[in-house]
C-alpha cells in the first residue's frame, strides 16, 4: 500500500511540474487608413515575429484576407480568443498617413499557440517551401 501511495505521489508531482503556466501574449493589429478609401483596411499583425515582412493575414490559399474596418479585424481576432488592451495612432514616416494600432492580448501556454487560427503571408510561404 505504501509503495502504491509513493508511486502515486511522485507521479502527481511529476505531472504538476511538467504542466505549463499560462501567460499573456500580445500582438498588434496595424491598419493603414489610406486603404479605407478603397472600402477595405490594409491589415497586418505583429505578434513578436522576427521578420515583419509579409505579415498580412492570408487564407488557406495564400490570398490576402480583406477587412472592411478595424472592428471587423478585431472581431476576427476576438473569435480566436484575443482581447483588446489599447488603441493608438501614429503617422507613416513616408507619406504621413495615419496608421491605427490596436494592441490585443491572449492567454497561452506556449508560443506556438499565439498563431492558432490565422496565418500570414510569411507563414504561408514557409509552409509551401516545406511541402
Amino acid at each position: 500500500m505504501n509503495r502504491a501511495l509513493f508511486v502515486f505521489f511522485f507521479s502527481f508531482v511529476g505531472v504538476t511540474l511538467l504542466a505549463q503556466t499560462p501567460y499573456k501574449a500580445y500582438c498588434s493589429l496595424i491598419g493603414d487608413e489610406n486603404s479605407l478609401k478603397k472600402g477595405i483596411v490594409s491589415m497586418s499583425i505583429d505578434y513578436g515575429q522576427e521578420d515583419l515582412k509579409g505579415n498580412q493575414f492570408v487564407d488557406e490559399n495564400g490570398k490576402e484576407v480583406k477587412f472592411r474596418t478595424m472592428v471587423s479585424a478585431a472581431n476576427f481576432m476576438s473569435k480566436l480568443g484575443w482581447k483588446l488592451e489599447q488603441v493608438y495612432n501614429r503617422y507613416d514616416q513616408i507619406d504621413n498617413s495615419p496608421i491605427i494600432i490596436w494592441v490585443l492580448s491572449k492567454e497561452v501556454n506556449s508560443d506556438a499557440e499565439i498563431t492558432n487560427g490565422f496565418q500570414t503571408k510569411q507563414m504561408y510561404r514557409k509552409l509551401r517551401v516545406s511541402q
